[in-house]
């Protein structure tokens, strides 16, 4: 492994201090793999050279390797990195300036997932109405007369099963096509009625981002935990292998405490009975309403993170720079049947979060002091030296539902990774001081 014996001196004025988003990844008696999640730098470097540094103020450059503030290993005196930070949020926000709706068409469900967060909220008939179908074409109107935003609208067609109301998918999409409006959609289904005319229609619609459906392991399992046959299971897997070549296809496998023993045998039979190519993405499920029970249903991080290296066939996977959920972006706005406004999908249905209705908002949801202001979960995950590539992960899950972030062991996890990244690059013969990944 290479190191930093050879130094580069130079001098400049002022002092550095010790950044304090380094992870020291591996470490022998004479070399440490330091990382630093704000630069998302990596580095081999000799034990004496971190001894100048660690966790100390005040370092002299003419000391130590200037390397070392060119990656951000150490910081000017001066800097305060969480003001930094909350700094490039929002810079973040400001440069992504777009719209972005999530619609509920409908509440109603062909099924009854177990572990689905609006099961205590979910009806049979509650369908959005052409009434307010028109008003959620009047809002997006009014905001962009309010705010004549640089890129286009985005889309996410949520339900219960929107395919169920499909009339106000098709009613919206064609009044902002008439309109002019520029915009991509998203779908979430279980893809149940996602049969290939449907598809097509859809992607004339405008869902030209990802089509998302959940499986919950083989077909007993699958079955059992929605409620529904096994024919369905099968249906739906025909449906997906039907239409992945006309829409961006992605399939989360639930993992939970359940079905964490049937997620490769799934993603078997997935890849070689179906031959379905579509993206594979391992999906822990967390209790969101009341008929899950943490200890019965949810699986633990270490758990989970087996499950997860295997269906991603040990592929380390790289670390991005994190500015948080949908919810914090200034101009998301969960649209109920009803035409109620909320700031995340997972409180659809419960009034004591509901933000106003989109006939009498004007503006944007005030998010300032909430648990959805980036300053805010900044502040409260300080300490955590992986707050720049988590930033403080689901808010819901943290604050809400109170599930703890097991911190401890996502460090660990994070480590491993920073590892196996570094081995690979060394393997291509990069330079140890790159980038793992771009943000």
């Amino acid at each position: 492994m290479p190191g930093s014996k050879g130094r580069q001196r130079k001098t400049i004025v002022g002092s550095y201090k010790y950044s304090r988003f380094n992870i020291i990844a591996e470490e022998s008696d004479d070399l440490v793999l330091l990382y630093n999640t704000y630069t998302l730098r990596y580095r081999y470097v000799d034990r004496v050279d971190l001894d100048d540094i660690y966790e100390k103020k005040d370092i002299d450059l003419g000391d130590v390797p200037v390397i070392f503030a060119e990656e951000g290993f150490i910081v000017p005196d001066g800097v305060d990195e969480i003001r930094r930070l909350k700094a490039d949020v929002r810079r973040h926000f400001e440069r992504s300036d777009f719209m972005f709706i999530s619609v509920f068409v409908t509440l109603a469900c062909n099924y009854r997932c177990s572990y689905c967060f609006e099961k205590e909220h979910l009806s049979g008939t509650e369908h959005m109405t052409r009434e307010t179908a028109e008003e959620v074409v009047d809002f997006i109107n009014r905001r962009y007369k309010e705010h004549p935003f640089s890129k286009p609208l985005r889309i996410k067609w949520f339900g219960g099963e929107p395919l169920l109301n499909m009339d106000i998918i098709r009613f919206i999409s064609g009044a902002l096509k008439r309109e002019g409006t520029d915009f991509a959609a998203k779908l979430y289904t279980n893809g149940r009625f996602l049969d290939r005319q449907n598809a097509k229609e859809l992607k004339e619609l405008g869902v030209t981002d990802e089509v998302v459906i959940p499986l919950d392991g083989t077909a007993p399992n699958y079955a059992r935990l929605k409620g529904c046959s096994e024919a369905d299971f099968y249906e739906t897997l025909k449906n997906i292998k039907n239409s992945e070549d006309i829409l961006k296809t992605v399939i989360h496998i639930n993992v939970s405490e359940e079905t964490k023993e049937d997620a490769l045998p799934l993603l078997k039979q997935l890849r070689d009975e179906f031959h379905i190519g579509a993206k594979i993405v391992p999906i822990n499920v967390a209790p969101q309403n009341t008929d899950c029970i943490r200890k019965d249903n949810s699986i633990g991080f270490d758990d989970f993170r087996t499950v997860s290296d295997r269906i991603r066939s040990g592929r380390a996977g790289g670390i991005r720079r994190a500015y948080g959920c949908e919810g914090r972006h200034p101009d998301y706005y969960v649209v109920g049947t009803k035409g109620e406004l909320y700031v995340c999908e997972h409180l659809i249905g419960q009034k004591e979060h509901q933000k106003g209705n989109i006939r009498d908002l004007s503006g944007r949801i005030d998010r300032h002091g909430t648990i959805w202001d980036s300053d805010r979960i900044i502040d409260d995950c300080s300490g955590c030296p992986l707050l720049p590539v988590c930033l403080g992960r689901c808010t819901s899950q943290r604050y809400l539902d109170h599930i703890d972030c097991e911190k401890e062991k996502r460090i660990k996890a994070a480590k491993e990774r920073i590892m196996a990244l570094a081995r690979e690059a060394a393997v291509r013969g990069s330079q140890p001081g790159a980038r793992l990944m771009g943000q």
